[in-house]
């Protein structure tokens, strides 16, 4: 009794239950439908727009150059090259003669440092010979002497001194001694006060090449001065 009872249940339960399965379903698909729709109305425009690729635009009248205008810039460029150029070799002219006036003054110094040495050695020489004069003088001296004592060694052997000869002898010999010494050293010193003055030749000579070397330099600087000046004025 109890399994007959049960079956018609269960069907009933087993046709609701698929019913409402089925309305479910259909319910579930028809909202699907409706949020699939307006996406692909959406997606729609963007598969059917197509970009369309800028054209270039004609050329304008604005950047047309003329042949006058072209012509005036080939002018202006021609004119400001020759500056340039003009420049250039004024200051490469300054450049050379800064290079002689430079020259100039190493040779103009070296100059005035012979000359230097020349004076110096002038003056040394003037010092010897001057100490050479005092030698002679005192050998002068001592030679007088020697003739006075010669004039009594006369007289001591005619008996008119008192004086030994022999001691007079003595006195003679030391002096002319002292003489002979006088005039070894006023010898010596004009010999010093010679090769001085051959050294301050030589410095003179130095000197006066390179005075001359200094001159030429100079008027070389000069020259280029003068170009460069004359350079100036024409660009200006």
């Amino acid at each position: 009794m109890g399994s007959q009872e049960e079956t018609p249940k269960k069907k009933e339960f087993q046709k609701r239950t698929d019913d409402d399965i089925d309305s479910f379903l259909s319910r579930k698909d028809f909202q699907r439908s409706q949020q699939s729709a307006p996406a692909k109305t959406a997606s729609e425009p963007a598969v059917t727009t197509t970009e369309t690729e800028p054209k270039a635009a004609p050329p304008t009248e604005k950047g047309y150059v003329s042949d006058e205008e072209h012509e005036e810039q080939i002018k202006a460029a021609r004119t400001s090259r020759a500056e340039v150029e003009a420049y250039q070799d004024v200051a490469i002219l300054r450049k050379k003669a800064h290079a002689f006036g430079h020259k100039a003054a190493k040779y103009f110094h070296k100059y005035k440092a012979n000359e230097a040495k020349a004076q110096k050695c002038s003056a040394r020489a003037v010092g010897y010979r001057e100490k050479s004069a005092e030698r002679k003088e005192k050998s002068k001296s001592f030679k007088e002497m020697t003739k006075e004592y010669e004039v009594e060694l006369a007289g001591a052997a005619q008996g008119k001194t008192e004086l030994s000869p022999e001691s007079l002898r003595t006195k003679i010999a030391q002096l002319e001694r002292k003489a002979a010494k006088q005039d070894e050293v006023a010898r010596k010193n004009e010999s010093k006060a010679a090769a001085q003055t051959a050294k301050a030749a030589k410095f003179r000579t130095r000197a006066a090449k390179f005075l001359e070397q200094n001159k030429l330099f100079e008027s070389e600087a000069r020259r280029y001065s003068k170009r460069a000046d004359n350079l100036e004025k024409v660009g200006v």
